[in-house]
């Protein structure tokens, strides 16, 4: 299909080179059109981060956030971070530095470190300042000392950056550090947002058998939501739904009314999790019931990839502990079969209680949701340990629902090493059900 002059506008700014001025004149010239159209479409380039306007300079096409590394800094943000004041370059302050490089060593030995795009940390050494440029570094220059008249000329000359901050090197390197290490540890575990599909295509509940064949055939895709008037889930519908029906069938009488319905703010393990126990392949992503968006196993597999790329990232306790362990689909209760590793176990080489509690918990939990469609919060845990269980020993765990209310249920748990009992528990939740318009 063909792009609207909107889209147009938006994919020239977003293939301009870093650095580069927009303005609504120059859109209007290049793209012909309306002054007010490229306006518009230049302040949704600077909501989506593509450009950005600054004082006295102009709108800059800048680097995408998108493109970033958590632990990353732009020269702006580095000049907030050290209270600095921009001397030259306010233009460039969206640039990310390759590296920090701190002006301790003699020139000979700083020529082997400097390098084009880094940023380096001096004080008033007249000659590093003018090497550093000329290496196409910008400066950071501590102390709050000011540069030579040559040194800003440079610095004009080659496009770089000049900072100057009040602090000493050290403190500026310390702060600038800190910065960085608060990122990381501060950066969520990855949520469902951050790897959902938000082109999202849809059915409605007026919809026909036939308009899903139509749909599946343009998209090469076999699931979708299917939504209300007001956009709220209302179902899933699959090909084995739909597998067999006259084209002419409503939606609604094959659709699945209780759909797998996560929020934007869930976390990927957890979903994850109960899509692996619930076999579900596809779940919508709704915002105050509204949808937003879908997440598939597949979206779930990449975004773990991305994780395991990134440092600061981790797996949960609990997901550790039962990652090893499968559903068995074979019995009328609920039962997971795994080995006690390594990781699970204690000082004696044996299982500790916790990981007991959390393998035995999970199975709880995944009774209710897979045979009550509800979601739990454990209210009391009581575990009998009746023997040790060694590292290496493979164990089932059953899940009984022994009673259950309208808000709470009581669920008896085995645990079991071929036909010996090894742990028993009891688990008290309290339980609402999930719908898919909430």
């Amino acid at each position: 299909m063909s792009q609207t002059k909107h889209q147009q506008i938006l994919s020239f700014i977003e293939g301009l080179d870093i650095g580069s001025k927009v303005s609504v004149r120059f859109i209007a010239k290049e793209l012909e059109v309306s002054e007010g159209t490229a306006y518009r479409a230049i302040k949704e380039a600077e909501a989506k981060g593509l450009v950005r306007s600054i004082p006295k300079v102009g709108t800059i096409r800048i680097e995408g956030t998108k493109e970033r590394q958590i632990e990353d800094l732009t020269l702006a943000e580095v000049a907030q971070i050290v209270d600095g004041l921009v001397i030259f370059g306010h233009e460039y302050l969206n640039l990310l530095p390759s590296k920090f490089i701190i002006g301790a060593m003699e020139l000979d030995a700083m020529e082997r470190y400097l390098e084009h795009g880094c940023l380096f940390l001096v004080g008033n050494r007249h000659d590093a300042q003018m090497l550093a440029l000329e290496r196409g570094a910008s400066l950071l220059i501590t102390g709050g000392l000011d540069p030579k008249p040559e040194v800003i000329e440079r610095a004009r000359r080659l496009g770089l950056v000049i900072l100057q901050s009040p602090y000493d090197t050290f403190a500026a390197a310390s702060m600038i550090n800190r910065a960085i290490y608060d990122r990381v540890i501060a950066k969520e575990l990855v949520l469902v947002e951050d790897a959902m599909v938000k082109d999202v295509r849809y059915l409605t509940d007026t919809s026909k058998v036939a308009d899903w064949q139509k749909l599946s055939h343009e998209t090469e895709h076999s699931r979708f939501p299917v939504v209300d008037s007001s956009n709220r889930v209302v179902g899933m519908v699959t090909v084995a739904d739909v597998a067999g029906k006259d084209p002419e069938t409503p939606i609604v009488d094959v659709m699945n009314s209780k759909p797998f319905v996560v929020s934007k703010d869930d976390a990927v393990t957890h979903v994850s999790r109960v899509m692996v126990w619930e076999g579900w392949e596809m779940a919508a992503v709704v915002e105050e019931g509204r949808l937003v968006g879908i997440i598939s196993l597949q979206d779930l597999l990449e975004a773990f990839q991305q994780v395991q790329k990134q440092p600061q990232f981790g797996e949960t306790v609990d997901n550790q502990i039962v990652s090893g362990f499968r559903y068995v689909d074979d019995t009328s209760d609920t039962t997971i079969e795994g080995e006690i590793t390594q990781f699970m176990g204690n000082e004696f080489n044996a299982a500790s209680p916790g990981t007991l509690v959390s393998i035995m918990n999970m199975t709880g939990y995944i009774a209710l949701r897979k045979q009550m469609r509800m979601d739990v919060i454990t209210e009391n845990f009581t575990l009998y340990q009746l023997q040790p269980v060694s590292v290496g020993t493979t164990v089932r765990v059953v899940a009984r629902i022994i009673s259950i209310s309208k808000k709470t249920c009581h669920i008896d748990l085995e645990m079991l090493h071929g036909d010996h009992v090894v742990a028993k528990a009891l688990m008290t939740s309290r339980m609402s059900e999930r719908k898919p318009a909430l």
